[in-house]
């Protein structure tokens, strides 16, 4: 099992600690290599494609003339973010 030193007390504490038993100091949460989906271009696409897809589907629905020609680009930027 991996061990960290504490920078408040310099004590020895588990890799899995949050908090160090000695001081109480709290220890920041390291990165476990996933990051969100929003931080990737592919996440940022996939949203971009769904907010699209919304009102195009939303504005077919209402009766706007402009509403079908959103749904091709919408489609295809959520398609690009998921594949991404």
């Amino acid at each position: 099992m991996a061990s960290i030193t504490c920078p408040a007390c310099s004590a020895d504490l588990p890799d899995s600690a949050s908090t160090c038993p000695k001081c109480g100091k709290t220890l920041q949460i390291r990165d476990s290599g996933k990051a969100a989906p929003i931080s990737h271009l592919g996440g940022k696409l996939q949203v971009i494609g769904t907010v699209i897809l919304a009102g195009g589907i939303i504005s077919t629905v209402t009766g706007g003339w402009w509403g079908p020609a959103l749904l091709f680009p919408g489609l295809v930027l959520f398609i690009l973010g998921r594949f991404w």
